[in-house]
C-alpha cells in the first residue's frame, strides 16, 4: 500500500512537471492538459509492476519501501513525451526580435494602473498632435514648398510746399491727420495696394492669375484659374506686404512671386499704379480747391452783367446818360437866374427913390423880377421839390419830380454797379489765390527704391518655419494638456 501510494505521488509530480515544460515552449493550455493525462496513464502500470515485485518476496522488510520509491522518479514518462507529441516544434526565443504580444500589450490598456494609462494617453497625444504634424510640416517645407522671390520698393508721398520731412508728428500722436499733411494720402496708398482695383489691373496687364495657377507652384500656394475675384483679392493679400513709417512718411512694400521676372514686373506695375493714384488725388484736390473760387467768380460776373444791363436800359428809357450831370446843369442855371434876380432887385432899389412906381422902367423891372423868380421856382421844383410858393407839376400825386426820381434810380443803379464790380474783383483775386494754393499743395510720389530683379528666393524659410511649427504645436499641446489636467483636478 505504501509503495502504491508513493508511485502514485511520483506520477502526479511528473504530470505537473510536463505542463510546465509545455507552457515554456509556447504550447496551448488544452494540449498541456492532454499531455498531462497521458503520462498518468503510462506511469501507472510501469510503477505498479516493480512495486509488486518488491512487495512480494519481502513483505516483512520495512526498509525496502523507501528504496523502491526513488526508482519511478527517474521519469520514464519524460522520455516518452517527445515521442508521444508526434514531432511538434517548440519555438525558441531570439534575442533582439520584437514579440507581437508585447507590441499589442503596449497599446492595450488592460491590466494597467490609472497613472500608467494617463502616461500612455499623454504620449499618444504628443505623438499625434506635435510630432507627426511637425514631421509632415518639415517635409513640406524641405521638399515640397515652392521658392518665392521678393521684389522690394520704397517711396514717399510729398507736397510741393512741404518740407523735406513732411511727416505728421501731431497726427502720429493724436491719430488725427492735420490739414495739409500727406498722412491721409499715404494711408490711402496702403489700402490701394491690396485693393480689388489693383488686382484687376495686374491681372489685365500681366495675367497674374495664370502666374499663380502654374503647375510648378506647390499645392498649397497654387490657385484655381476659375477662382472668384473676391478670393483672389484675399490671396493677393498674402503675396504683398506694405508698411508705413509715420515719422518719415515712407512706404515700403514687397511683392512675392514664383519667378524673379514675375516679381520684378509685379513690383514695377504696383509702383506705377500707386504713382497714378497720387497724381489723380492731387488733380482732384486741386480741382476741388479751385472749383469754389471759380463758382464765386461766375456768380459775381453774372451779377455785374445784370446790373450793367439795367443801367443800359435806364439810359435808353430816360434819354439820360448821367442824371447827376443834368442836375448839376440845373443847379448852375438856377444860380445864374438868382444872379439876374439880384441885379434886377438892385436896380429897382436904386430907381425907387428917384422915379415914380408907375413909370415904365419900374414896371419893366417888376415884371422881370417876377419872371426870374418864376423860373427859379420851376427849376428848383424840377430838381428837388417846391421852393417858396411855386409848386412842381407832379406834387399833386405825391411823387418826386422827374429829375429827382431819375437821380434816385441812377444813384441806386450806380451803387449796385460799384458793389458788383468790387465783388467781381475780389472773386478774381480769390480765384488766383486758390490756384496758387492748389499748386503749392500738389502731391507727387518720390521714389527712392525701385523694384529690382531678385537673384535668390527668400521664402520659404525652411529651417525657421520648421522650428516655429514645432514650437507652436508644442506650446498648443502643452497648454491643452495643462487645461485638461486642471479640469481633471477640479472635478475630483
Amino acid at each position: 500500500m505504501t509503495a502504491n501510494r508513493a508511485t502514485t505521488e511520483a506520477g502526479q509530480k511528473d504530470a505537473m512537471a510536463a505542463p510546465k515544460e509545455n507552457a515554456s515552449g509556447a504550447a496551448k493550455p488544452q494540449n498541456a492538459g492532454d499531455q498531462a493525462s497521458a503520462p498518468k496513464a503510462q506511469a501507472g502500470p510501469a510503477q505498479a509492476a516493480p512495486a509488486k515485485q518488491n512487495a512480494g518476496p519481502q513483505p516483512t522488510q520495512p526498509k525496502a519501501q523507501p528504496q523502491a520509491a526513488p526508482k519511478p522518479q527517474k521519469a520514464p514518462a519524460q522520455k516518452a513525451d517527445p515521442a508521444k507529441k508526434g514531432g511538434s516544434v517548440i519555438p525558441l526565443p531570439v534575442k533582439g526580435a520584437p514579440s507581437p504580444q508585447k507590441a499589442v500589450k503596449f497599446f492595450s490598456m488592460a491590466g494597467l494602473r490609472p497613472q500608467q494609462k494617463r502616461r500612455r494617453v499623454l504620449w499618444a497625444s504628443f505623438l499625434l498632435c506635435v510630432l507627426i504634424p511637425a514631421i509632415l510640416g518639415s517635409v513640406y517645407f524641405a521638399f515640397i514648398a515652392s521658392d518665392r522671390y521678393v521684389s522690394k520698393a520704397g517711396f514717399s508721398v510729398r507736397s510741393i510746399d512741404g518740407p523735406a520731412m513732411s511727416g505728421d508728428f501731431l497726427g502720429a500722436i493724436t491719430g488725427v491727420a492735420s490739414q495739409g499733411s500727406t498722412t491721409t494720402d499715404s494711408y490711402m496708398i496702403l489700402e490701394y495696394l491690396k485693393s480689388r482695383e489693383m488686382v484687376e489691373r495686374l491681372n489685365k496687364d500681366m495675367n497674374l492669375k495664370e502666374k499663380f495657377a502654374d503647375d510648378n507652384v506647390d499645392f498649397f500656394y497654387r490657385i484655381d484659374p476659375a477662382l472668384p475675384i473676391e478670393s483672389f483679392v484675399s490671396y493677393w493679400d498674402w503675396m504683398i506686404s506694405a508698411s508705413f513709417d509715420t515719422s518719415s512718411s515712407i512706404i515700403n512694400f514687397e511683392v512675392e512671386a514664383f519667378t524673379p521676372e514675375d516679381a520684378q514686373q509685379a513690383g514695377e506695375l504696383v509702383l506705377q499704379y500707386a504713382s497714378q493714384l497720387v497724381n489723380e488725388l492731387s488733380d482732384q484736390a486741386r480741382r476741388d480747391t479751385v472749383r469754389f473760387a471759380e463758382q464765386e467768380v461766375s456768380r459775381a460776373e453774372l451779377r455785374l452783367r445784370m446790373i450793367r444791363k439795367r443801367m443800359k436800359e435806364f439810359r435808353e428809357t430816360e434819354n439820360a446818360i448821367d442824371p447827376s450831370l443834368n442836375a448839376e446843369v440845373q443847379i448852375q442855371l438856377i444860380a445864374r437866374l438868382q444872379e439876374r434876380l439880384s441885379d434886377t432887385r438892385a436896380r429897382l432899389a436904386t430907381l425907387e427913390g428917384t422915379i415914380d412906381e408907375s413909370s415904365p422902367t419900374i414896371r419893366q423891372l417888376r415884371r422881370e423880377e417876377a419872371a426870374i423868380e418864376k423860373q427859379i421856382a420851376e427849376k428848383q421844383s424840377e430838381i428837388g421839390g417846391r421852393t417858396g410858393a411855386a409848386k412842381p407839376r407832379n406834387e399833386a400825386d405825391g411823387r418826386l419830380s422827374p429829375l429827382s426820381s431819375l437821380l434816385a434810380d441812377y444813384e441806386e443803379l450806380k451803387l449796385e454797379s460799384e458793389f458788383a464790380q468790387q465783388a467781381y474783383v475780389t472773386a478774381l483775386a480769390s480765384l488766383e489765390q486758390s490756384r496758387a494754393e492748389a499748386d503749392r499743395r500738389q502731391r507727387y510720389l518720390a521714389v527712392f527704391e525701385r523694384p529690382s530683379y531678385p537673384e535668390e528666393a527668400i521664402y520659404p524659410r525652411r529651417v525657421t518655419n520648421s522650428i516655429l511649427l514645432f514650437l507652436g504645436l508644442l506650446i498648443v499641446w502643452a497648454i491643452g494638456t495643462l487645461i485638461v489636467y486642471s479640469v481633471r483636478d477640479h472635478l475630483r
